[in-house]
C-alpha cells in the first residue's frame, strides 16, 4: 500500500512539475513573439506561388518571410482556395519554430445583378482558428476556436511544413545576390534557339524556341541544384562564371560546360 501511494505521489509530482515547466515555456514563447512583433526594420523576402506551391491556388497565394539580423523571425502565408482564404503565421526563435497561428476564413456571399448568390473574395470572416506552441521541435500546446471546414484540406504537420518553407526562404535570402544576377533570359551560345529564363528561384527551359519544362532551384556552396516538384531527380551545376553578360555552368555529373549569354 505504501509503495502504491509513493508511486502515485511521484507521478503526480512529475505531472505537476511538467505543467509548471510548460507554463514557463509558454510565457517565454509569448515574450519572444512580442519581441518579434516589435521589430520595425525587417528585411522582407517573398516567394512567388510557383516557388512554394506544387499546384496553383484557386484565388491566389503569397508567402513572405521577415528577417532581422540575418535570421528568419516570421513567415506569413496566404492561400486562396475555392471557398476560403487559409492564413498561416509561423514564428521562429533561434531558427526554431515556436508558434503557429492557422485560420480558415470563408468568403462572404453576395448577390449579383442577376440575383445569383456568389462569393465575394474581398470579404471574409474567421470560422476556425488554431494556435500551436512548440518547444525544441515538440508541440506543447494547442488551442482551437470555432469549427474547421470539412471541405478544406488542412496542413497537419506544421513543424515539417514550417521548416520546408524556412529552407526555401533561407535559400533565396542568403543567396540573394546570386539569384539577382541570374534573373532574366540567357541564350545558349551554341544554339541561341535554346535558352533559359530565371524568375525568382524558378528556371524555365526552352528548346528550339519552345517551352520545355520548369524546375525549382536552390543554391548551395556555389552549386545550382535544379529539380522537378515531386521528383527525386536533382541536376547539379557548378556556377563557374556569372556576370552581367555571361553565365557558365558545369554539369557536376557529366562535367560538360554550358555557356550562356545574357539577352536584353
Amino acid at each position: 500500500m505504501k509503495k502504491l501511494l509513493l508511486i502515485c505521489i511521484t507521478l503526480y509530482g512529475t505531472h505537476f512539475l511538467m505543467g509548471q515547466g510548460n507554463e514557463e515555456v509558454l510565457t517565454n514563447i509569448k515574450d519572444q513573439m512580442e519581441i518579434i512583433d516589435s521589430y520595425i526594420e525587417f528585411d522582407t523576402f517573398y516567394l512567388d506561388p510557383e516557388e512554394f506551391l506544387d499546384k496553383m491556388a484557386d484565388h491566389g497565394a503569397e508567402l513572405n518571410g521577415y528577417y532581422e539580423h540575418e535570421r528568419l523571425k516570421k513567415i506569413e502565408r496566404k492561400v486562396g482556395t475555392r471557398k476560403a482564404d487559409l492564413l498561416t503565421t509561423f514564428y521562429f526563435w533561434n531558427d526554431q519554430l515556436i508558434y503557429v497561428n492557422y485560420r480558415q476564413k470563408p468568403y462572404l456571399m453576395t448577390t449579383a445583378a442577376n440575383g445569383r448568390k456568389m462569393p465575394d473574395y474581398s470579404k471574409t470572416f474567421t470560422k476556425y482558428e488554431a494556435k500551436y506552441y512548440f518547444n525544441n521541435g515538440e508541440e506543447i500546446k494547442k488551442e482551437e476556436t470555432g469549427y474547421a471546414m470539412d471541405d478544406v484540406s488542412r496542413q497537419e504537420d506544421f513543424l515539417k511544413y514550417a521548416n520546408k518553407m524556412k529552407g526555401l526562404l533561407d535559400n533565396k535570402f542568403y543567396n540573394r545576390d546570386t539569384y539577382e544576377a541570374l534573373q532574366g533570359k540567357w541564350l545558349f551560345v551554341e544554339n541561341t534557339d535554346d535558352y533559359i529564363i530565371f524568375e525568382g528561384t524558378i528556371r524555365f527551359n526552352f528548346y528550339n524556341g519552345k517551352f520545355a519544362n520548369r524546375l525549382k532551384t536552390r543554391i548551395e556552396d556555389g552549386i545550382l541544384e535544379c529539380f522537378f516538384p515531386m521528383d527525386d531527380r536533382i541536376y547539379r551545376y557548378k556556377i563557374l562564371d556569372l556576370n552581367s553578360n555571361v553565365l557558365t555552368l558545369v554539369d557536376q555529373f557529366s562535367k560538360e560546360e554550358f555557356v550562356y549569354a545574357k539577352s536584353d
